[in-house]
């Protein structure tokens, strides 16, 4: 799905078309979608109709896709409102990513009119996405409840399984009942495969007195939620993995303070990695600050929104408005303890609001939660 496009319109079906013209005295838009197809609708379903664009959308005019050749043809040649330059959303999400549909009718466009500038607008369009609405954090809040109850499930359940996967049917199976999907590949690691980043195999065995990382969140209406929460498989922290976890703990919140407008998150992430370091010479794991990177390597958070790694610079400075995750984590693989906490944040001119401060996070009530107390 094309999220800058369903952005623009709420739509995320394929094969449509998004064009909006500024002339001297007026804005026009349009939406392009396909013809209905009543023998193609009994293979593959219903076709967008243009009422329903029309209600989605908010666009008025709805075309078929087989008229914007000539729709666009017919406002470039008028003379009356001259057109010198063409917009196009030339979004790339990775370097090998060069045969999007849009790239590969910008070369097409360019060759037939090439008196026009063709600029791309994907810059413009990750500004706007940058800011969220009050509808769009409606849905992110959505995301999170459903997190939020899938967490519970699986502090229920962790006692009375022995395999990672296990607790990742559950998991499933909960974002499922509510209508959810994943916002991105599940992490389900226990024990040493806590330590490893990007652990997705999720099928070992629990160890019985280890602990379980899960970095998961649900999708709803295409806005993700991304949590991080790390628990004992038997219901009960042991001493050494306690004074891991409150370390991580005591970082996550001191720097969700820090997350305020106008801070640069280049100085946020300085700031957390400072207290891990200090927290790590306090474990006993270092005796110099700057050799924490063996314990903790990635960056502090990311933004957060239509893409779990949302549009946006992780340096950049933060503005109401914007939603960003806050991951501290330490990773010691020589005792085979891995421990990450992650809430989502959103900035607003008058503090940093913890959208996921209900999912429980404290040691002692998470123990107590397993135990059913």
């Amino acid at each position: 799905m094309d999220k800058n496009f369903y952005y623009l319109t709420g739509l995320a079906r394929p094969d449509l078309i998004y064009a909006a013209w500024k002339g001297k005295e007026k804005w026009e838009e349009f939406l392009f979608i396909p013809k209905v197809d009543p023998v193609q609708e009994k293979w593959v379903g219903k076709f967008l109709r243009e009422e329903e664009a029309k209600e989605t959308s908010g666009v008025d005019a709805i075309l078929h896709v087989d008229a914007f050749e000539n729709k666009l043809h017919q406002r470039i040649q008028q003379t009356a409102d001259p057109v010198h330059s063409c917009y196009l959303d030339l979004a790339q999400n990775a370097p090998t990513d060069h045969r999007t549909p849009a790239l590969a009718w910008a070369s097409t466009f360019q060759d037939r009119y090439p008196q026009l500038k063709l600029e791309n607008v994907a810059p413009q369009m990750a500004a706007q996405r940058f800011i969220k609405a009050d509808h769009e954090i409606d849905q992110l809040k959505k995301a999170i409840a459903i997190t939020d109850e899938t967490f519970q499930l699986l502090l229920q359940k962790a006692p009375q399984c022995s395999h990672e996967h296990e607790l990742e049917a559950y998991l499933d199976f909960s974002f499922r009942l509510h209508g959810a999907k994943h916002a991105f590949d599940t992490i389900a690691a226990s024990g040493k495969n806590a330590t490893v980043l990007h652990y997705v195999d999720n099928n070992a065995p629990l160890e019985k007195d280890g602990l379980i990382l899960f970095d998961f969140g649900a999708r709803w209406n295409n806005y993700c939620a991304d949590i991080s929460r790390t628990f004992p498989a038997s219901g009960t922290f042991t001493p050494r993995q306690r004074e891991v976890y409150s370390v991580v703990l005591d970082t996550l919140k001191k720097t969700v303070e820090e997350m305020k407008a106008g801070a640069s998150m280049k100085e946020i992430n300085a700031f957390s990695k400072d207290l891990l370091a200090k927290g790590c010479i306090q474990l006993g794991l270092i005796t110099d600050e700057s050799d924490v990177d063996k314990y903790y390597y990635h960056s502090i958070g990311h933004p957060l929104g239509l893409d779990t790694h949302d549009v946006g610079d992780r340096d950049m400075v933060l503005t109401p408005g914007m939603v960003y995750t806050c991951e501290p984590g330490l990773y010691i693989e020589e005792e085979g303890i891995g421990v990450r906490i992650e809430d989502d944040i959103l900035i607003t001119e008058e503090g940093p609001v913890n959208l996921s401060a209900q999912i429980i996070k404290e040691a002692d009530d998470i123990e107590a939660f397993m135990k059913g107390n």
